[in-house]
């Protein structure tokens, strides 16, 4: 199985992607991996920018639908592939020039049905871009060998299991937890997700801070649905930190209890949970600072979390409301 290598089709879902586009097709046309066992998909999910007009000048393969979301433009791209195995990106991903060569080898070396990669930053310059990139390091660095989700930025599937298992489900109709529900649906069958380090994509991250909790607000959102259908990784998702179910709670309470502050005792509980939440929220910074990586953006990271743990029971709490639309 060393010298084994399977014919791989890479799929890029890309909506309004002109901008980053171009990087992503060219990093996955220049991987180190034989080029007459290799494709390129870009799928363009009903883009009304330049996106058509980038994929046209690299020559790979190109399919348009009508604005559906990006688990079905990522089921559109595997059904439509050559592949045995299928390696999916994003449009702002740069893979690593390696990054598929390591996936492959992992994928056959370790005997396993899905082969999920790392990140690294491309645009470090954004003190916001570089706190979501040190937390998912510092997530990434506690991850076993073989995880219980990955993330559809670099992951390689073999195309037998999507067929199985019908790809994405399409009812998760923005970039929210379509790739988490296929990975939970893969290990509840006895699937094997393997966490190859080596293989790292650049990936830009949010550099505003309203996007990025309106991200989260969303993901929140979906994550109700997700945990609906799969209520035992709700506690068991190996990405998941402790302190991300314990922070729901306390937010909750600090909420309900604002309206009530003109009572004595009220004030004093409300401090009480507010020194709480503060003492959850810190945590992750702490130990990314302890780490010494990214130090100088300590105080900006503690506000990111702090505002973030809101934005998701708000997130959540919509969710619940809509429940009609989620089940």
């Amino acid at each position: 199985m060393q010298n084994f290598k399977p014919f791989v089709s890479i799929i890029i879902p890309a909506f309004n992607s002109g901008k980053m586009l171009g990087q992503a097709i060219e990093a996955c046309i220049g991987q180190d991996y034989p080029r007459d066992k290799l494709e390129v998909i870009v799928v363009d999910d009903g883009s009304i920018d330049d996106t058509k007009g980038v994929v046209k000048n690299f020559g790979v393969s190109y399919i348009h639908q009508e604005s559906s979301g990006p688990a079905s433009a990522r089921n559109n791209g595997w059904k439509n592939s050559k592949g045995e195995a299928i390696f999916f990106t994003d449009a702002d991903c740069i893979p690593g020039k390696d990054c598929l060569a390591v996936m492959v080898k992992s994928l056959c070396d370790k005997n396993v049905d899905a082969v999920a990669g790392t990140y690294d930053i491309k645009n470090i310059e954004d003190i916001m871009a570089r706190c979501i990139h040190a937390e998912i390091m510092f997530r990434h660095l506690r991850m076993p060998d073989y995880i219980n989700s990955f993330g559809t930025y670099n992951v390689l599937i073999k195309k037998a299991i999507l067929e199985e298992f019908s790809g994405f489900n399409e009812d998760y109709l923005t970039s929210s937890a379509e790739d988490s529900e296929l990975s939970y649906r893969m290990v509840k069958k006895g699937y094997r997700i393997y966490f190859e380090r080596k293989s790292i994509v650049s990936h830009f991250h949010e550099k505003k801070l309203h996007r990025y909790l309106k991200k989260q607000f969303t993901r929140s959102f979906w994550a109700i649905k997700l945990w609906r259908h799969h209520p035992g990784f709700a506690l068991n998702d190996y990405y998941l930190y402790w302190k991300d179910l314990a922070e729901i709670p306390v937010a909750v309470m600090i909420i309900l209890t604002l309206p009530l502050l003109f009572l004595n005792f009220i004030r004093i509980f409300f401090i009480v949970l507010l020194a709480a939440y503060i003492a959850l929220q810190i945590i992750i910074p702490l130990k990314i600072y302890s780490k010494k990586l990214y130090k100088k953006d300590f105080f900006f990271m503690f506000f990111m979390m702090f505002a973030r743990g809101f934005t998701r029971v708000f997130g959540g709490a919509l969710s619940l409301i809509k429940n009609r639309s989620i089940k």
